[in-house]
């Protein structure tokens, strides 16, 4: 049976010859090896049925679009992994110093958890803390009362509803302001100031390990020297 004018014998044999020990098992062809078999198959074709220009030209044209886009792929990786380098070590300049991040993640370790900052954007008749398990379930709800506009700060006891300490984990909170007669309370955005303890570098890409928590740099809002304040 021929391939293109070339017999599949003969391929194995070029292939071998461009390879010690015969055809990877992979199958794949490198640069070299396609050359060797293009001038074989010139070589061997049947001179009453020579190739046409145009398929000359189209195994030459995949061939090398085939090497572009390997090429491509190989830049990208490299490109990838620098990348990854790059952000490890930007963030282990960030070690010992205080961070601001997304505070809706609530870590209660020994009955503590960090304190939650918030602002309450106009005077409100109600202030609304409510924690919830990690399947939704809340587990504590703590009236607040009416608060001002401003910045204000939820410390958690850590405790459920029967005044329990909760188990070390971590869980969701809401805080929610609503004037009277509104009909839909407002949630209201949540910050955490903790101290990066370490950078986690085998995570993709690299992680903040901050108060209990695991974060990426995305999450982060603010970044204040130690013994400085927000």
């Amino acid at each position: 049976m021929s391939v293109g004018g070339v017999s599949s014998t003969l391929l194995q044999n070029v292939t071998a010859t461009a390879t010690p020990g015969g055809l990877p098992k992979s199958q794949t062809v490198d640069q070299k090896q396609f050359l060797q078999l293009f001038i074989a198959q010139l070589q061997h074709q049947d001179p009453l049925s020579p190739l046409e220009p145009d398929q000359l030209t189209a195994q030459l044209a995949q061939f090398s679009q085939l090497e572009q886009l390997t090429g491509v792929n190989d830049r990208l990786d490299k490109l990838a992994g620098q990348s990854k380098d790059a952000g490890g070590a930007a963030l282990l300049n960030l070690l010992g110093k205080k961070v601001s991040f997304d505070g809706s993640t609530l870590v209660v370790q020994s009955g503590k958890a960090p304190t939650v900052r918030y602002t309450v954007p106009e005077a409100a008749d109600k202030v609304t803390a409510t924690v919830r398990a990690s399947d939704g379930t809340p587990v504590r709800v703590v009236e607040l009362g009416a608060q001002g506009a401003g910045q204000h700060t939820f410390a958690f006891d850590g405790k459920g509803d029967l005044g329990t300490v909760l188990p070390d984990g971590s869980y969701h909170l809401e805080i929610a302001a609503s004037k009277s007669g509104a009909t839909t309370p407002t949630s209201l955005s949540l910050l955490t100031e903790a101290t990066v303890d370490g950078v986690d570098l085998s995570s993709n890409p690299p992680a903040l390990l901050v108060g209990g928590n695991t974060i990426s740099f995305d999450q982060v809002r603010q970044v204040h020297e130690p013994g400085t304040g927000s």
